[in-house]
């Protein structure tokens, strides 16, 4: 595979990782299906469905994940700042190193995001965004792993 080819795939799976962040479970659906082009693209009939099964049993599981914990959030109605700050936080580590991000991060945009109520209150508020980053690294991780 030519190098063309491999920025053109981690775009595919950044853009793939930033559905599932922006588009939750919809999203979730959309990277699912562009992982599974990807799978199509690379293999034979046969490792097809080696790599598809699993594909689709932990994307209905993130779905799954994501309507849970988004109903469990949207109980405690705690609404923050969160997604805009993490969106500069994205912004900022595009341009720079991750560390210094974070610190300009908290500075610039972190200060009064967390409210002042209890704290599983405020731990529920910030799961579900957790949770869509760590569902959109999988699939990172997950496409790479297809090319091989």
């Amino acid at each position: 595979m030519g190098f063309v080819q491999l920025v053109l795939l981690e775009g595919v799976l950044l853009l793939s990782a930033g559905m599932i962040f922006f588009g939750g479970i919809w999203g979730t659906v959309a990277a699912t299906v562009a992982l599974s082009g990807i799978n199509l693209f690379m293999h034979d009939l046969t490792q097809f469905w080696r790599w598809e099964i699993p594909l689709l049993f932990w994307g209905m599981g993130g779905m799954i994940l994501l309507l849970i914990v988004g109903r469990i959030a949207n109980k405690s109605q705690v609404v923050t700042g969160l997604v805009g700050g993490l969106i500069s936080l994205v912004l900022f580590g595009a341009f720079i190193t991750p560390i210094v991000a974070i610190i300009l991060w908290a500075l610039v945009i972190g200060t009064g995001i967390i409210p002042k109520n209890k704290k599983s209150q405020v731990l529920w508020s910030v799961a579900p965004t957790i949770l869509r980053l760590i569902l959109g690294l999988v699939w990172i991780i997950y496409g790479n792993i297809l090319t091989l």
